[in-house]
């Protein structure tokens, strides 16, 4: 029988069911958050969300600077700002470095941001082994907190580079001594990412996505009210189709690159909008010259007077004079010599190597044995590299000069640079932003009697760089660099290709694009927003 009790109860879940569907605000994920809440952008790696322990180089840059924020900002051509550090003062012999935190900022957990946290963050820093040759590590004597506001760093030596560690992405960040445990301990163990910047960890699948939250503390700007998911799509062909597909909201620059020759797709389809910012890193070959052909200059400067770097990016980029990029610190309009594309001279140069002409392979050769070059890349990160790569094969066969080139994946690839050195040729990029240029030439082309330059060894280069380090005086400094162009051009330590630029596609409903100062955070994550069309 159809009681008066049961027709109510039916009633009643009836009516809150049609409740529940009226405030639904849209279809919800797996992990229970609201899709049209989310902004997803593609990227080519795993972001490793459960180990970004500041003071690491775990996980992607991109990410560590979305969580955790340094003492102080780089503002791009060597200009620094404050940031958890709103003011800070330096001893005339570059010893002692006082820094003034801001008052009322809290990290992600609700915990006070004080000197206590900020010693931590250094000292476990510099307690690492693979932090070692960072200027910091190398050189701090001591870390004084008088008190909760004011941090004080003090160096056995002359520090130059501190301000500039301080700032990049990793492995100097702040983070709450709450993120080990036990908590506070210097070489405690990592268990959560906390930090004050504008994001925290929401969840984690490794390989698959990283998915942030708004960190309801942040300090400088209003949170976002949106999550942020990095969804790693590995083939750059896969990203456009996800672009294409409404899978992912952004892709592009060095994060989740679009392959050149696809941007056309987007750029004459009003559903998308494609965002171009200026770059400070620089697309080069390495030269391995522990190879007997590389090993002879004349070879090394007849490759760079063969590269027309005209013909790179259809043909659309900035000509490439030096290494570096204008915006670079210590780059002004003509303290970096180039090559001029000039194949006679480039040709000239191989025949006073002793190479003869081969009319029927179009080659030069010598003793039976053809001129040739194995070229390395990797196109996982850097799609682009497979169409340059063809360019300067091209380029140098115009010179009589044959490149094979090697394609590898992005773990051999690296493998290839740092370890095994089984290459003669090496597509790779300078590094960005507070790095350029001494991190960058000091990782790469500094030899020492233990450890010979990754990317070249010259005993007159490393001399120069230690005299950078031990230079307080900007103008010294300048004239050093100066040195340091010019040594590198006259040696033709390396091939320039291109000079980058910072590109990314997104869907026209995301609004609030806008790049940071950074490299390594390249968006303002937190000002994205989606809007009705």
């Amino acid at each position: 029988m159809f009681s008066r009790y049961t027709f109510s109860v039916a009633v009643v879940l009836a009516l809150l069911l049609l409740v529940g569907c009226s405030q639904a605000k849209g279809p919800v994920t797996d992990s229970g958050q609201e899709v049209d809440k989310q902004i997803v952008v593609a990227v080519t790696q795993d972001a490793e969300g459960d180990k970004l322990d500041a003071a690491t180089y775990n996980g992607t840059r991109h990410v560590h600077a979305a969580i955790y924020d340094a003492l102080v900002e780089y503002e791009g051509e060597g200009k620094i700002a404050p940031s958890l550090a709103e003011s800070w003062e330096i001893s005339d012999d570059g010893k002692t470095y006082t820094f003034h935190l801001r008052k009322q900022v809290k990290f992600s957990d609700g915990s006070p941001l004080n000197s206590a946290g900020v010693k931590f963050s250094l000292e476990r820093a510099v307690s690492r082994e693979e932090n070692a040759t960072l200027e910091i590590s190398r050189l701090l004597e001591k870390i004084e907190t008088p008190d909760d506001n004011t941090v004080v760093l003090t160096f056995k030596e002359t520090a130059t580079q501190v301000l500039y560690e301080l700032s990049q992405a990793r492995p100097f960040r702040i983070m709450s001594p709450n993120a080990v445990s036990p908590s506070g301990d210097v070489n405690g163990t990592f268990h959560q990412a906390i930090g004050t910047g504008p994001w925290k960890i929401g969840s984690y699948q490794k390989g698959v996505e990283t998915v942030l939250v708004a960190n309801e503390f942040y300090w400088l700007e209003k949170p976002s009210e949106y999550s942020l998911v990095f969804k790693v799509i590995t083939d750059p062909q896969a990203r456009v189709l996800a672009l294409q597909s409404g899978e992912v909201d952004l892709a592009g620059g060095e994060l989740g690159n679009i392959p050149a020759e696809s941007l056309s797709v987007f750029q004459n389809n009003d559903k998308y909008v494609v965002e171009t910012g200026t770059s400070t890193m620089s697309y080069f070959l390495v030269i391995n010259q522990n190879n007997e052909v590389l090993s002879d200059k004349n070879i090394r400067q007849a490759i760079n007077y063969g590269n027309d770097t005209s013909k790179y990016a259809d043909g659309s980029g900035e000509p490439v004079k030096g290494l570096f990029q204008k915006k670079v610190a210590f780059v002004t309009d003509d303290n970096q010599p180039f090559y001029p594309y000039d194949p006679e001279k480039a040709k000239q140069l191989i025949a006073a190597s002793g190479y003869e002409w081969n009319e029927k392979k179009q080659l030069y050769e010598k003793d039976g044995q053809v001129l040739q070059l194995r070229l390395v890349i990797q196109t996982e990160e850097y799609p682009e590299w497979k169409e340059m790569a063809e360019i300067f094969q091209d380029n140098m066969k115009q010179i009589g000069v044959q490149i094979n080139i090697v394609n590898q994946e992005r773990a051999a690839y690296y493998d290839t640079l740092w370890s095994s050195k089984d290459y003669d040729l090496l597509m790779y990029r300078t590094y960005t932003d507070a790095q350029l240029p001494y991190r960058f030439l000091s990782s790469l082309f500094y030899s020492s009697p233990s450890a010979p330059g990754v990317a070249y060894q010259d005993r007159p280069l490393s001399d120069l760089l230690d005299q950078i380090a031990s230079t307080v005086s900007a103008e010294q400094q300048q004239a050093l660099f100066d040195q340091v162009f010019l040594r590198m051009h006259e040696e033709a330590m390396s091939v320039p290709i291109y000079y980058a630029k910072q590109t990314f596609v997104h869907t026209r409903e995301l609004a609030g694009f806008t790049f940071n100062a950074i490299e390594d955070d390249p968006v303002k994550w937190h000002h994205l927003k989606k809007e009705a069309l």
